[in-house]
């Protein structure tokens, strides 16, 4: 009851911060144009004295014009000064708790347990993807995700490996709610720093009470209600040992403002999931 009532509040949270973004508005710098003073002469003298003869001039109809696009990703931020703050906390949570347990657990653990332990993860948790491709209409994708549920978790001995991609090359469908809402054209909303969780957005934030619920790891909490935090905690330190310290390391530290870094990473990182 007492977990009931919490994630009703935090949902509660979640639709006011959502309709708070939705109004407040964007401060923009004023430009003004140049004032250009009309002359009276309409008709201007041109010295071609200088002009040199030899120089070919281009006809504007034989050139070919390149079309050169840029994508560009605007983060909209209402909340700045409670997005540094829990920015710093996590990060110093990272640094202080996470990075040093990632550490001594590489050092204990071999490489080849480590991919183990997170191949069974992915397995277990493939009811979340399985369903948001569904939701898509990614009807393909969800019958991918069956395919390797089914294949994994006998061939892969449980789904501590991944026979489904080595043999048969089917690839993971990396959906969650938040993408789901994106491919209906919900906006992002204002940018959220969720402690504990990291980068976020108003979007994606209440995706992830959807994506809980599907994940079964949520169903460890019949057994103990820390046992979901455990479990979670415990894939986040597995994940780290094997390749995601290194990015986000190198990410922040070679960053003039590592909360700018990370938030258009992450930004343009889930415009790119959207589009997929």
């Amino acid at each position: 009851m007492r977990k009931l009532v919490l994630l009703m509040c935090f949902s509660v949270l979640t639709m006011y911060t959502f309709n708070i973004s939705l109004f407040a508005e964007d401060s923009t710098a004023s430009r003004e144009q140049p004032v250009v003073s009309e002359s009276g002469d309409k008709n201007p003298v041109v010295d071609t004295s200088d002009i040199d003869e030899d120089v070919e001039y281009v006809d504007d109809e034989n050139v070919d014009y390149v079309d050169i696009s840029m994508d560009a990703t605007f983060v909209k931020d209402s909340f700045p000064s409670y997005n540094r703050a829990v920015f710093a906390f996590n990060d110093k949570l990272y640094y202080y708790f996470f990075r040093p347990l990632s550490k001594g657990y590489k050092a204990v653990l071999p490489e080849v347990a480590r991919l183990g332990v997170r191949n069974f993860f992915v397995n277990v948790r493939t009811p979340g993807r399985f369903f948001n491709c569904l939701f898509q209409g990614k009807f393909r994708g969800a019958g991918t995700e069956l395919s390797r549920l089914i294949i994994n978790s006998t061939i892969g001995g449980a789904g501590f490996s991944d026979p489904a991609k080595k043999y048969f090359h089917l690839d993971l469908q990396d959906e969650d709610f938040g993408q789901t809402l994106g491919s209906y054209n919900t906006g992002a909303g204002s940018h959220l720093e969720l402690p504990f969780f990291g980068p976020s957005n108003v979007r994606d934030a209440f995706g992830l009470i959807i994506d809980t619920a599907l994940d079964p790891v949520t169903l460890l909490m019949f057994v103990s209600p820390y046992a979901p935090t455990g479990a979670k905690a415990y894939i986040a330190i597995n994940d780290i040992s094997i390749d995601k310290g290194d990015t986000y390391e190198g990410l922040v530290e070679q960053a003039i403002d590592p909360y700018i870094a990370v938030q258009d990473a992450y930004a343009q990182n889930r415009a790119k999931k959207i589009k997929e």
